[in-house]
Protein backbone atom coordinates (compact mmCIF):
# COMPACT_ATOMS: atom_id res chain seq x y z
CA UNK A 1 0.00 0.00 0.00
CA UNK A 2 2.84 2.54 0.86
CA UNK A 3 4.54 1.67 -2.73
CA UNK A 4 1.03 2.97 -4.38
CA UNK A 5 0.75 5.53 -1.97
CA UNK A 6 4.33 7.22 -3.31
CA UNK A 7 3.73 6.25 -6.96
CA UNK A 8 0.42 8.08 -6.36
CA UNK A 9 2.37 11.38 -4.54
CA UNK A 10 5.28 11.30 -7.14
CA UNK A 11 2.34 11.33 -10.11
CA UNK A 12 0.70 14.78 -8.24
CA UNK A 13 4.02 15.85 -8.35
CA UNK A 14 4.28 16.09 -12.41
CA UNK A 15 6.09 12.79 -13.02
CA UNK A 16 4.27 10.14 -15.34
CA UNK A 17 3.10 6.66 -14.51
CA UNK A 18 6.45 5.40 -15.73
CA UNK A 19 8.74 7.76 -14.30
CA UNK A 20 6.70 7.29 -10.71
CA UNK A 21 6.96 3.50 -11.07
CA UNK A 22 10.50 3.54 -12.32
CA UNK A 23 11.80 5.85 -9.34
CA UNK A 24 9.63 3.81 -7.12
CA UNK A 25 11.37 0.61 -8.19
CA UNK A 26 14.97 2.23 -8.22
CA UNK A 27 14.09 3.94 -4.50
CA UNK A 28 13.61 -0.38 -3.47
CA UNK A 29 16.92 -1.25 -5.30
CA UNK A 30 18.97 2.16 -3.86
CA UNK A 31 20.99 0.88 -7.29
CA UNK A 32 20.61 -0.81 -10.52
CA UNK A 33 20.33 -1.74 -14.14
CA UNK A 34 17.55 -1.22 -16.34
CA UNK A 35 16.94 -4.79 -16.54
CA UNK A 36 16.47 -5.01 -12.77
CA UNK A 37 14.27 -1.97 -12.67
CA UNK A 38 11.80 -3.62 -15.11
CA UNK A 39 11.61 -6.87 -13.28
CA UNK A 40 10.57 -4.86 -10.24
CA UNK A 41 8.41 -2.39 -11.86
CA UNK A 42 6.69 -4.22 -14.61
CA UNK A 43 7.23 -1.65 -17.03
CA UNK A 44 8.58 -2.79 -20.58
CA UNK A 45 11.94 -2.60 -21.15
CA UNK A 46 11.96 0.11 -23.52
CA UNK A 47 9.92 2.40 -21.72
CA UNK A 48 12.11 1.80 -18.38
CA UNK A 49 14.93 3.74 -20.57
CA UNK A 50 12.80 6.48 -21.27
CA UNK A 51 11.91 6.99 -17.70
CA UNK A 52 15.29 6.64 -16.36
CA UNK A 53 16.52 9.27 -19.23
CA UNK A 54 13.58 11.73 -18.20
CA UNK A 55 14.63 11.34 -14.09
CA UNK A 56 17.73 11.94 -15.07
CA UNK A 57 17.18 15.19 -16.38
CA UNK A 58 14.72 15.91 -13.74
CA UNK A 59 17.73 15.18 -11.36
CA UNK A 60 16.48 12.74 -9.19
CA UNK A 61 18.14 9.60 -10.52
CA UNK A 62 22.18 9.67 -10.99
CA UNK A 63 23.88 7.32 -14.12
CA UNK A 64 26.55 5.51 -13.55
CA UNK A 65 28.16 5.51 -17.46
CA UNK A 66 29.47 1.60 -17.40
CA UNK A 67 28.32 -1.23 -19.56
CA UNK A 68 25.30 -1.58 -18.69
CA UNK A 69 24.75 1.62 -17.49
CA UNK A 70 23.96 1.87 -13.53
CA UNK A 71 21.43 4.02 -11.71
CA UNK A 72 20.57 5.26 -8.07
CA UNK A 73 18.22 7.88 -6.95
CA UNK A 74 19.40 10.97 -5.20
CA UNK A 75 18.71 11.39 -1.53
CA UNK A 76 14.64 11.24 -1.48
CA UNK A 77 14.08 14.35 0.36
CA UNK A 78 16.66 16.34 -1.75
CA UNK A 79 14.47 14.66 -4.63
CA UNK A 80 10.99 15.76 -3.15
CA UNK A 81 12.35 19.68 -2.52
CA UNK A 82 13.54 19.25 -6.57
CA UNK A 83 10.33 17.95 -7.85
CA UNK A 84 8.37 20.35 -5.53
CA UNK A 85 10.48 23.31 -7.07
CA UNK A 86 9.78 22.24 -10.29
CA UNK A 87 6.04 21.67 -9.89
CA UNK A 88 5.84 25.23 -8.49
CA UNK A 89 7.94 26.63 -11.28
CA UNK A 90 6.02 24.90 -14.12
CA UNK A 91 2.35 26.16 -12.31
CA UNK A 92 3.53 29.88 -12.40
CA UNK A 93 4.35 29.43 -16.07
CA UNK A 94 1.00 28.12 -16.80
CA UNK A 95 -0.48 30.40 -14.62
CA UNK A 96 1.30 33.39 -16.27
CA UNK A 97 0.40 31.78 -19.76
CA UNK A 98 -3.68 31.44 -18.75
CA UNK A 99 -3.74 35.47 -17.27
CA UNK A 100 -2.37 36.04 -20.61
CA UNK A 101 -5.04 34.07 -22.60
CA UNK A 102 -7.63 35.34 -19.96
CA UNK A 103 -6.47 39.29 -20.66
CA UNK A 104 -6.60 39.31 -24.36
CA UNK A 105 -8.16 41.44 -26.03
CA UNK A 106 -12.47 40.14 -25.89
CA UNK A 107 -13.83 42.40 -28.41
CA UNK A 108 -15.13 40.33 -30.67
CA UNK A 109 -17.03 38.44 -28.23
CA UNK A 110 -20.58 37.92 -28.01
CA UNK A 111 -20.98 39.35 -24.32
CA UNK A 112 -21.66 36.83 -21.62
CA UNK A 113 -25.31 37.11 -20.17
CA UNK A 114 -24.97 33.75 -18.09
CA UNK A 115 -24.74 33.02 -14.33
CA UNK A 116 -22.41 30.87 -12.71
CA UNK A 117 -23.30 28.64 -9.59
CA UNK A 118 -20.88 27.89 -6.25
CA UNK A 119 -21.96 25.39 -3.98
CA UNK A 120 -21.13 24.96 -0.53
CA UNK A 121 -19.92 27.73 2.01
CA UNK A 122 -16.16 27.48 1.70
CA UNK A 123 -16.53 28.60 -2.25
CA UNK A 124 -19.41 31.40 -0.99
CA UNK A 125 -16.85 32.64 1.52
CA UNK A 126 -14.17 32.79 -1.49
CA UNK A 127 -16.55 34.73 -3.68
CA UNK A 128 -17.39 36.83 -1.20
CA UNK A 129 -13.97 38.26 -0.28
CA UNK A 130 -13.20 38.38 -4.13
CA UNK A 131 -15.87 40.74 -4.04
CA UNK A 132 -14.28 42.40 -1.61
CA UNK A 133 -11.13 42.69 -2.38
CA UNK A 134 -11.74 43.59 -5.75
CA UNK A 135 -13.63 46.67 -5.73
CA UNK A 136 -12.20 50.07 -6.81
CA UNK A 137 -14.85 52.71 -5.26
CA UNK A 138 -17.62 51.34 -4.11
CA UNK A 139 -20.17 48.02 -3.04
CA UNK A 140 -23.52 47.79 -2.28
CA UNK A 141 -24.85 45.10 0.16
CA UNK A 142 -28.29 44.19 -0.43
CA UNK A 143 -29.54 41.95 3.29
CA UNK A 144 -26.40 42.09 4.51
CA UNK A 145 -27.87 40.17 7.89
CA UNK A 146 -27.69 37.19 5.96
CA UNK A 147 -23.96 37.46 6.10
CA UNK A 148 -23.93 37.75 10.18
CA UNK A 149 -26.17 34.70 9.65
CA UNK A 150 -23.60 32.68 7.91
CA UNK A 151 -21.13 33.93 10.32
CA UNK A 152 -22.96 31.96 13.08
CA UNK A 153 -22.97 28.91 11.13
CA UNK A 154 -19.51 28.54 9.30
CA UNK A 155 -16.65 30.03 11.32
CA UNK A 156 -14.71 31.00 8.21
CA UNK A 157 -17.73 33.73 7.32
CA UNK A 158 -16.50 35.38 10.46
CA UNK A 159 -14.00 36.91 8.55
CA UNK A 160 -15.81 39.15 6.40
CA UNK A 161 -16.36 41.96 8.52
CA UNK A 162 -12.42 42.29 8.86
CA UNK A 163 -12.35 42.29 5.38
CA UNK A 164 -14.69 45.11 4.92
CA UNK A 165 -12.91 47.04 7.61
CA UNK A 166 -9.80 46.46 5.30
CA UNK A 167 -11.66 47.95 2.22
CA UNK A 168 -13.40 51.15 4.16
CA UNK A 169 -9.12 51.39 5.46
CA UNK A 170 -8.51 51.12 1.20
CA UNK A 171 -11.55 54.46 1.24
CA UNK A 172 -13.85 51.81 -0.85
CA UNK A 173 -17.17 52.83 -0.04
CA UNK A 174 -19.32 50.54 1.18
CA UNK A 175 -23.24 51.21 1.50
CA UNK A 176 -25.86 48.55 2.90
CA UNK A 177 -29.68 48.35 2.55
CA UNK A 178 -31.18 45.61 5.30
CA UNK A 179 -34.44 44.60 6.00
CA UNK A 180 -34.38 45.40 10.15
CA UNK A 181 -35.05 48.16 11.91
CA UNK A 182 -31.74 48.16 13.38
CA UNK A 183 -29.78 47.48 10.11
CA UNK A 184 -26.99 45.12 10.92
CA UNK A 185 -23.31 45.46 9.56
CA UNK A 186 -22.54 48.23 12.30
CA UNK A 187 -19.29 49.10 11.63
CA UNK A 188 -18.18 52.40 11.62
CA UNK A 189 -18.09 53.99 8.05
CA UNK A 190 -20.87 51.90 6.39
CA UNK A 191 -23.64 54.28 4.97
CA UNK A 192 -26.62 51.98 6.16
CA UNK A 193 -30.35 52.28 5.05
CA UNK A 194 -33.21 50.04 5.54
CA UNK A 195 -36.56 48.76 3.25
CA UNK A 196 -39.16 46.88 3.86
CA UNK A 197 -39.11 43.47 2.43
CA UNK A 198 -39.79 39.66 3.74
CA UNK A 199 -37.09 37.73 2.03
CA UNK A 200 -34.16 36.79 4.35
CA UNK A 201 -32.80 34.06 2.61
CA UNK A 202 -30.95 35.96 -0.19
CA UNK A 203 -28.12 38.73 0.21
CA UNK A 204 -26.61 40.37 -2.65
CA UNK A 205 -23.07 41.90 -3.36
CA UNK A 206 -22.68 44.49 -5.56
CA UNK A 207 -19.23 45.96 -6.68
CA UNK A 208 -18.25 48.67 -8.50
CA UNK A 209 -16.34 46.40 -10.97
CA UNK A 210 -16.37 42.83 -11.48
CA UNK A 211 -19.77 40.14 -11.19
CA UNK A 212 -22.27 40.84 -9.21
CA UNK A 213 -22.81 38.50 -5.79
CA UNK A 214 -26.22 36.39 -5.05
CA UNK A 215 -25.68 34.54 -1.94
CA UNK A 216 -28.75 32.12 -1.00
CA UNK A 217 -29.03 30.30 1.96
CA UNK A 218 -31.03 27.04 3.22
CA UNK A 219 -31.41 25.59 6.55
CA UNK A 220 -28.51 23.12 5.59
CA UNK A 221 -27.02 24.68 2.60
CA UNK A 222 -25.37 27.95 0.76
CA UNK A 223 -24.85 28.76 -2.43
CA UNK A 224 -24.34 31.26 -5.03
CA UNK A 225 -24.43 32.99 -8.32
CA UNK A 226 -22.39 35.16 -10.46
CA UNK A 227 -23.77 37.05 -13.49
CA UNK A 228 -22.29 38.03 -16.66
CA UNK A 229 -21.43 41.56 -17.61
CA UNK A 230 -24.61 42.28 -18.90
CA UNK A 231 -26.70 40.85 -16.22
CA UNK A 232 -24.11 42.60 -13.90
CA UNK A 233 -25.22 45.78 -15.23
CA UNK A 234 -28.94 45.20 -14.67
CA UNK A 235 -28.13 43.67 -11.36
CA UNK A 236 -26.49 47.28 -10.54
CA UNK A 237 -29.16 49.50 -11.96
CA UNK A 238 -31.80 47.61 -9.38
CA UNK A 239 -29.52 47.53 -6.42
CA UNK A 240 -29.07 51.33 -7.06
CA UNK A 241 -32.65 51.97 -7.41
CA UNK A 242 -33.36 50.07 -4.11
CA UNK A 243 -31.16 52.59 -2.43
CA UNK A 244 -32.50 55.37 -3.95
CA UNK A 245 -36.17 54.24 -2.89
CA UNK A 246 -34.60 53.42 0.72
CA UNK A 247 -34.45 55.23 3.92
CA UNK A 248 -32.09 56.31 6.66
CA UNK A 249 -34.49 55.95 9.85
CA UNK A 250 -36.95 53.48 10.83
CA UNK A 251 -39.48 56.02 11.25
CA UNK A 252 -40.00 56.41 7.34
CA UNK A 253 -40.35 52.29 7.16
CA UNK A 254 -44.72 52.57 7.21
CA UNK A 255 -45.05 55.67 4.85
CA UNK A 256 -42.85 53.05 2.48
CA UNK A 257 -44.68 50.15 3.32
CA UNK A 258 -47.12 51.49 1.26
CA UNK A 259 -44.87 51.94 -1.15
CA UNK A 260 -43.30 48.84 -1.91
CA UNK A 261 -45.86 47.03 -4.17
CA UNK A 262 -45.08 50.11 -6.86
CA UNK A 263 -41.74 50.03 -6.64
CA UNK A 264 -41.55 45.61 -7.30
CA UNK A 265 -44.17 46.96 -10.21
CA UNK A 266 -41.71 49.25 -11.75
CA UNK A 267 -38.76 47.26 -11.30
Amino acid sequence: MSEKNAIKALRDLGLTEYEARVYTALTRLKAGIASEIHQISGIPRPAVYGALKRLVMRGIVEVQPSKPMKYRVTDPAAALERLKSSFMTDAEAALHALEEVYSADSSGREEEMGIWVHQGAGRVYEKVMEVISGAERDILIINPSLLESLGGLYNIFSHVNDAIRNALGRSISIRSVSSEDTPSLDIPGIERRIYPWSEKGICAMIPDRGDVLVIVSGEQSVMAITTGDALSRMYRDLGEALWRASVNTPTDVPRMAQNTDGFKSKY
